[in-house]
């Protein structure tokens, strides 16, 4: 009995013995992370690339590319829907400010980096001057730069993807310089757009909201309990439409049963097909 019992225990010590916090994290293995550094300023971010499965098939074929905002929060949400869906895209998450002294959270940086500068004086809870225009900079000239210089990136298939305030810099990159991207899916963009669209249609009341050479494809979503936000929206949309311009088709989609939270999932596995 007793030499039974002492195997047992034998059998359940590597078990025992390992304590919770020797656990080894879950590697999505897949994904590349590449450091960047944003060349006007010298902050430091980090790319969330993921490939796709046959990538390594062709040394010719260009893929289309999908760049996303809050990379953490968004990467195994679009790596699963894309996984199925567009199997043939290049994923490009973009991180958050690396190296941001005295942040409050890992996601400072995106109250700073997403609102355009005229929303700088915003009485909310987080008070950070607006660099949107900035951001974009970074994006163009290092993110995309770097991506279309080491990938099989097709730089006519460009998608962006933002959720919350990313979708707010979604609309703002629109506006300023929708040549970035072909395609936008912007998802529950923070309320702010009114203010910021109130601004530019005030102080340029009769120049065109925007610039448009190429089609541009705007996919854009709310929940339908975001009541206040949705009727932002709609007011959005009615804006672009009023514009009338050739080359921009505009998709606006309500997420049944969904508020600023919920929304999320559905509005990502959506926008991709």
């Amino acid at each position: 009995m007793k030499k039974r019992l002492l195997i047992a225990l034998l059998l359940l010590l590597p078990i025992s013995a390992l304590k919770a916090d020797e656990y080894r994290a879950l590697e999505l293995s897949k994904i590349q992370v590449i450091p960047i550094q944003d060349s006007s300023n010298n902050r430091e971010y980090e790319l969330f690339i993921k490939l796709p499965e046959k990538y390594a098939e062709s040394d010719t074929k260009k893929h289309p590319v999908i760049y996303y905002t809050d990379g953490l929060w968004a990467v195994e949400m679009l790596s699963a829907t894309t996984e199925y869906a567009l199997e043939d895209a290049i994923l490009v998450g973009i991180s958050w400010q690396k190296d941001m002294a005295g942040a409050e959270k890992e996601w400072s940086s995106r109250y700073r980096d997403f609102k355009p500068a005229v929303l700088s004086n915003e009485k909310d809870k987080k008070s950070y001057k607006g660099e949107a225009h900035q951001y974009l900079t970074f994006i163009r000239n290092d993110v995309v730069k770097y991506i279309e210089s080491n990938y099989r990136a097709n730089s006519g298939n460009r998608t962006y993807f933002g959720y919350s305030l990313g979708g707010l810099f979604g609309v703002y990159v629109l506006m300023s310089q929708p040549d970035t991207f072909q395609n936008y899916i912007i998802g529950s963009p923070s309320i702010l757009i009114g203010t910021y669209m109130d601004s530019r249609l005030e102080s340029e009341p009769n120049k065109p909201l925007m610039d448009i050479r190429k089609q541009i494809n705007v996919f854009i979503a709310y929940g339908a309990l975001e009541m206040e936000l949705g009727s932002t929206v709609e007011k959005f949309v009615g804006e672009l439409k009023n514009q009338k311009l050739a080359n921009l088709t505009v998709e606006p989609a309500v997420i049944e049963s969904a508020n600023h939270t919920t929304a999320f999932p559905k509005t990502s596995v959506r926008s991709i097909y």
